[in-house]
């Protein structure tokens, strides 16, 4: 099993196209940052008063940011089923569990990493306006939003991969993974506009945990696991459905 992480990771590590997304990842992050200054926590009146401000900002409004990670997850999963890469997988003798597994612990670890990246980009940009004044409280803030954006960005990532096992293409499971990622963004934002229940999102709960001072925040908590189990169980039943051969 740890032979076949290292061998996952290695192969993300060297793919060209998850480098060049993190570095323009955090590019936008870096050039972005200024507009989180007067808009902390989405479009309203709040200004930014500390480094931690600007990185809770760029999470809490990273909804758009998961839409391009997803697809490009899925585009990068999708082609292991569409160059047969994991047929050769199994036929060297690992597993479907082991595989699977593997897969999923990878793909989450290198994509949540890039999805940070562009917060990361933006506390460097606003570094030289803020600095740490208590650094106490800033890796507190930062602590907290990483561990709840792991959480829950993973329960979107999971989708990705739910639909490439489905799929099994790239090109088709990119184009899905983006349309029903976008369309959660939609419902989160009309949802909120007009009342309607989106609690139950991982997005939504991203939001709370971050402009929330609490460590522990019980519903986000049950939000991603819940997502996390059932996207995890779909995945795994799918998997074990697919043609190899």
């Amino acid at each position: 099993m740890d032979k076949l992480l290292k061998m996952e990771k290695y192969q993300l590590l060297h793919n060209s196209l998850y480098w060049c997304s993190m570095i323009g990842i955090f590019v936008m992050g870096f050039f972005t940052a200024d507009t989180y200054v007067t808009e902390v926590m989405g479009s309203t009146e709040e200004i930014a008063s500390s480094l931690a401000d600007i990185f809770n900002g760029m999470v809490y409004d990273s909804t758009f940011l998961l839409i391009i990670i997803s697809g490009i997850l899925a585009l990068i999963l999708g082609q292991e089923f569409s160059k047969r890469t994991i047929n050769l997988e199994i036929s060297a003798g690992h597993s479907r569990k082991r595989i699977f597994t593997s897969k999923i612990i990878s793909y989450l670890i290198a994509f949540n990493v890039m999805a940070l990246v562009y917060p990361v980009g933006g506390c460097i940009k606003e570094f030289g306006r803020f600095g740490i004044e208590d650094g106490g409280m800033f890796f507190y803030n930062i602590i907290k939003a990483i561990l709840y954006s792991c959480l829950l960005n993973s329960a979107i990532f999971l989708i990705a991969i739910l639909v490439c096992c489905y799929l099994q293409d790239s090109i088709k499971a990119t184009s899905v993974t983006a349309i029903i990622i976008f369309g959660l963004s939609l419902y989160l934002g009309y949802g909120m506009m007009l009342k309607l229940p989106v609690s139950f999102l991982p997005t939504y709960q991203i939001r709370i945990a971050v402009s929330m001072t609490p460590l522990f925040q019980p519903i986000a908590i049950l939000v991603g696991i819940i997502w996390i189990g059932i996207l995890v169980l779909l995945s795994w039943i799918k998997f074990c459905k697919c043609d190899f051969k």
